[in-house]
């Protein structure tokens, strides 16, 4: 029989042991519970344990606050090898074998699965809100948790069971995704037949939309617009990502399989013919994020899957799965699905057309897809013009759904990205945009750049169209504007460092098409286009850049990005994309590096994370939260320091943080040389891993906490030398030696200076601070409280300073909010 310790932490670091030998137990504050245990946030009955010999299985039980395994909170049971960390409000219990080692028990095992997936729960039936071939849902009450579900009853047998219900249940439980719905339990109904409750959305199928917008529904074609509904796609994306990463295909993804709730939730249903492939490689499943059960293997011994046998939705499904290929399928056949899924968003109706079965798995079969004008679609946007179907995601759809697999995108995370680069203002790579059209799209995105650019170079008026047709003929016109390319080049090096990867492919290309001879700005454009995982273009980039020059940087890239091609080839998208990251951060390509990890949000790369990091980070954050009057959040009391944003590096297994140079910056200095979209992305990536709202102030909020001085020290100026780290010299100006009183150059450790009446510290000076609101139409964000390298008005109470939304320096910072749930 084996044994387990639970070493339990309070959050004052004292702790204590307790050994467990039973199988399950339930930890709460109740006297009753398993485990009795006293601490802020914890419910009378908190969470439930199994023990098994290899796993510690974990459920939550509706608490309030939440319970957190390995440094993520968990909707659904999860199972994990020892030793596990799980946060219960305010303890951390730390779950070990005793001695560190397990003896392997069949019997324990087995008892547990059977606690796990056996469960015989009794809810109560409404009605009948949906049925198909193999399954009726009903509408159905949760007695213990009180709250509405949806319950999915078998209607189908094999043999007195129904495996391909299970295996769904099975699949689902592995997909722990905010647009995958969620499994509560599975168990059997009064009559023997398999059922599962899962969660209930409130909206309406896809397909709905589209048919609403194709019979013209005025609300329907008010609230559907084209983006919106791209909105609905990119967020499919992302959960068929997952789901690849798992090794799990749909193999029925249609408009009909797609709920879009009433606050803009999208979830991918019916997993009923969903296939695991690549068992061998996930085996070894090191670093996998937790919420996740292992993938339930392909049980091809039940006749669920047979080779020649057609599975799918005859209008979506791929060529090679219309040919009964099922043994064969990849995440390609996936892809195509989702460029029929895009096609009917932009047409209003199905990719392939006919009468019968035959007839539509003909056209399939030999890629008879029915054309689609770009002003095809007739419905209005939010302003009342006529939308049309632009050129160039005609051009994702024809590549997507093309008729060889070898030609469509390698992964979901590819066909994402050419809608990322749409909506973003970017040519999409299978558009195959000339120079004029990216031209036209470059300058739309970068209008105040190109005037710099233009005005620098003497080129007022060079890249007109007609000059841009002309330039080849007209030489003196065309050497002025090769002049520029050099600007081109530093532009695609600074939007690399920042994450910008169009944006620096966009530049990097110009810079080529200016001076193709320059070996530099061919490699450039090969660094983009891998971090776009456009691998075979980056290959021909890297090769023409190593003709010109010797360069050691470009023949290691040349060997990676081959590497890299035949980990695609091989259909190993997630671990080339892994492969990648890891180069990155090898070859001190920190800023590619960071963005890849945040692009690819830890669900493909398998980065090793640190859970004790978020749970010190959390700990850290809240001990300084203070109320802020009239208002319903709870504001930092200093700013965000470098050790809180090393923790988070380390929690997300992100690359290492760089000292800023020029500047002195310890782990209680307030961290710099953050843009306003990073801090977003840092507020909404500590909402997700902790169930708590975070953000950034809003205006009034910062305003509420400074106060009704006119300075954020009082209504006197110039400060005192313990009002805050300003440049202002003694008599009130500029300190051009950016000293100021306080004789500190650079940033000071934060609650340096006096707090104000409300003990906020910094409020004012140290470094501006980002604000939640404001314009973003000119690409500029609002800063509050001035910094250590400004005087006068920027330091008023009031001031609002305006500034790039990119900006990322020395002197900018930021605090945290969280919303009040009291």
């Amino acid at each position: 029989m084996n044994h387990w310790t639970i070493t339990i932490t309070d959050s004052f670091g004292e702790c204590r042991v307790a050994e467990v030998s039973s199988g399950r137990i339930v930890v709460g504050t109740d006297p009753g519970c398993s485990l009795c245990v006293e601490g802020e946030g914890i419910s009378p009955e908190h969470a439930e344990l199994w023990f098994g010999g290899e796993h510690l299985r974990v459920q939550d039980r509706g608490s309030g606050s939440g319970t957190i395994v390995e440094g993520t909170l968990i909707t659904t049971k999860v199972k994990v090898e020892y030793p596990v960390s799980v946060q219960l409000g305010t303890l951390n219990l730390l779950v070990d074998v005793q001695g560190g080692t397990f003896q392997k028990n069949v019997a324990e095992d087995a008892a547990v699965e059977e606690s796990t997936v056996a469960i015989r729960m009794d809810y109560g039936i409404k009605e009948e809100i949906a049925r198909g071939g193999m399954g009726r849902i009903y509408l159905g009450e949760d007695p213990k948790l009180k709250r509405t579900v949806a319950i999915k009853v078998s209607t189908v047998s094999y043999g007195g069971e129904d495996p391909r219900f299970v295996k769904e249940a099975k699949v689902l439980a592995a997909l722990a995704h905010p647009s995958i719905v969620p499994i509560y339990n599975i168990g059997e109904e009064s009559e023997g037949h398999p059922f599962y409750a899962m969660k209930l959305v409130k909206g309406r199928t896809l397909q709905a939309v589209i048919k609403g917008l194709s019979e013209g529904h005025e609300e329907t074609v008010g609230h559907y617009t084209q983006k919106r509904l791209l909105t609905v796609f990119r967020k499919v994306c992302d959960a068929m990502a997952f789901a690849h990463s798992k090794g799990i295909l749909h193999r029925d993804l249609k408009p009909e399989n797609i709920m879009v709730g009433e606050f803009g939730e999208v979830l991918v249903m019916d997993w009923g013919l969903a296939k695991v492939r690549g068992e061998h490689e996930l085996a070894a499943r090191a670093g996998e994020p937790v919420g996740a059960e292992a993938p339930v293997p392909e049980e091809e011994s039940l006749g669920m899957t047979m080779e020649g046998e057609v599975l799918g939705t005859p209008q979506y499904m791929s060529p090679e799965q219309a040919s009964g290929m099922s043994a064969e399928l990849d995440d390609r056949a996936d892809i195509y699905a989702l460029g029929g899924i895009l096609y009917s968003i932009l047409a209003l109706r199905p990719p392939v057309g006919g009468s019968t079965l035959e007839e539509v798995l003909s056209k399939v079969k030999t890629g008879a897809i029915l054309p689609m004008d770009p002003s095809f679609r007739e419905p209005f946007d939010e302003k009342g013009k006529i939308e049309r179907v632009p050129e160039a995601l005609l051009a994702v759809i024809r590549k997507a759904m093309a008729l060889e697999r070898e030609h469509r995108y390698p992964g979901v995370v590819a066909l994402a990205e050419e809608i990322d680069a749409y909506e973003r203002g970017y040519a999409t790579s299978a558009q195959s945009a000339g120079f004029v059209k990216r031209s036209r799209l470059w300058l739309g995105r970068n209008r105040a750049f190109a005037v710099t650019l233009l005005v620098v170079g003497g080129m007022a008026g060079a890249l007109t169209p007609r000059v841009l047709r002309e330039q080849r003929q007209t030489s003196a016109a065309f050497d002025r504007l090769r002049e520029t390319a050099p600007t081109f080049a530093a532009h695609a090096e600074n939007a690399l460092r920042d994450g910008e990867f169009e944006e620096a492919l966009e530049s990097a290309t110009y810079a080529v098409e200016l001076a193709p001879q320059n070996a530099t700005y061919h490699r450039l454009r090969g660094d983009a286009l891998q971090v776009l995982f456009r691998l075979p273009e980056a290959l021909a980039a890297y090769r023409t850049s190593s003709g010109l020059a010797g360069e050691e940087r470009v023949f290691e890239n040349l060997r990676l990005t081959e590497e890299l091609i035949s980990l695609a080839q091989q259909g190993s998208e997630a671990q080339a994309q892994t492969r990648l990251y890891e180069a990155l951060k090898q070859q001190k390509r920190r800023g590619e590096a960071m963005a890849l990890g945040k692009r690819l949000s830890g669900v493909l790369l398998g980065q090793k994370k640190d859970p004790a990091a978020l749970a010190e980070l959390v700990k850290h954050l809240e001990e300084k939260l203070l109320p802020v009057p009239g208002t319903s959040v709870l504001l930092a009391s200093t700013e965000l320091t470098v050790g809180d944003w090393k923790l988070y590096l380390a929690a997300e297994g992100l690359p290492n943080w760089e000292r800023p140079q020029g500047i002195n910056q310890a782990e209680n200095h307030p961290v710099v040389n953050v843009t306003w979209a990073e801090a977003n992305e840092f507020c909404t990536w500590l909402t997700a891993s902790t169930g708590k709202e975070w953000r950034l102030p809003t205006n009034a909020e910062w305003d509420a906490a400074v106060g009704r001085s006119i300075w954020p020290w009082g209504d006197d100026y110039p400060p005192k030398w313990d009002d805050g780290n300003y440049a202002v010299d003694p008599k009130g100006g500029f300190d051009g030696g950016r000293i100021g009183g306080d004789k500190i150059f650079g940033t000071a450790p934060v609650a340096s200076f006096k707090a104000n009446e409300l003990g906020f510290f910094d409020l004012g000076g140290n470094v501006a601070e980002w604000v939640l609101d404001g314009s973003a139409t000119d690409g500029k964000r609002v800063v509050r409280g001035g910094s250590w390298v400004e005087f006068g008005k920027v330091c008023r109470s009031d001031y609002q300073h305006r500034v790039a939304a990119n900006r990322r320096d020395t002197d900018t910072g930021f605090r945290l909010v969280q919303v009040s749930t009291r």
